[in-house]
């Protein structure tokens, strides 16, 4: 299959599952909270496309895992503290001794940038890893990249602070770039993430 008509089969995977998951053995696991539409507390909260399908394209060519919610809860999970969808993410974090988890959301096309770091103002991945993701970036063409504005980190990222050796970042990738019709940026966005993971695992294995 060609790239786009991969992530046309990842993106409509479904189940009847709340949540799915695969486990990879490389110690990095990628999430996707916010891949359906919701309503939350009576508000609609649209999905955001293509954070699906670029976790599952991830494990199949990198081996990182995945946890991904497909169906609404009514709770948002990069929002309340307490939700199942983080008692599941911190049990496959613990067993399976992941050290790097990447959260992935998506801004609206308005935002100001390609992509964005939330890391609770650096608190919560070391400087290497934020340094070395955001040069795989600049080397794929996306180019836009800010750090904390406006997104500091959700939930997700305030969840996993305390946790020994493990880093997180919340990453916001611009609707300009999950967007088929634009191929070549989804793709550079998936080949930057590519490009980062190869570098982890070598950084990791000297």
């Amino acid at each position: 299959m060609s790239f786009k008509e991969e992530m046309e089969f990842f993106e409509n995977i479904e189940s009847d599952e709340i949540y799915i998951s695969k486990i990879g053995n490389i110690p990095i696991l990628f999430t996707a909270p916010h891949t359906m539409p919701q309503f939350i507390n009576g508000n609609f909260k649209n999905a955001e496309p293509y954070t699906k399908a670029i976790c599952i394209y991830l494990n199949k060519y990198c081996d990182t895992s995945y946890l991904i919610k497909i169906k609404d809860t009514g709770v948002d999970s990069n929002r309340d503290n307490h939700d199942d969808f983080k008692k599941e993410l911190i049990k496959i974090v613990k067993e399976n001794n992941i050290k790097l988890v990447i959260d992935l959301h998506g801004s609206k096309k308005e935002r100001e940038f390609d992509v964005e770091f939330g890391t609770l103002n650096n608190l919560s991945a070391d400087f290497s890893i934020i340094k070395e993701l955001e040069e795989a970036f600049l080397e794929n063409n996306v180019l836009n990249i800010e750090h904390n504005n406006p997104f500091k980190g959700g939930a997700i990222t305030q969840y996993l602070y305390n946790l020994k050796d493990v880093d997180v970042i919340q990453l916001e990738i611009n609707e300009n770039y999950r967007d088929l019709s634009k191929e070549e940026n989804l793709e550079n966005i998936c080949k930057s993430l590519i490009k980062f993971i190869n570098q982890y695992i070598d950084y990791n294995n000297r």
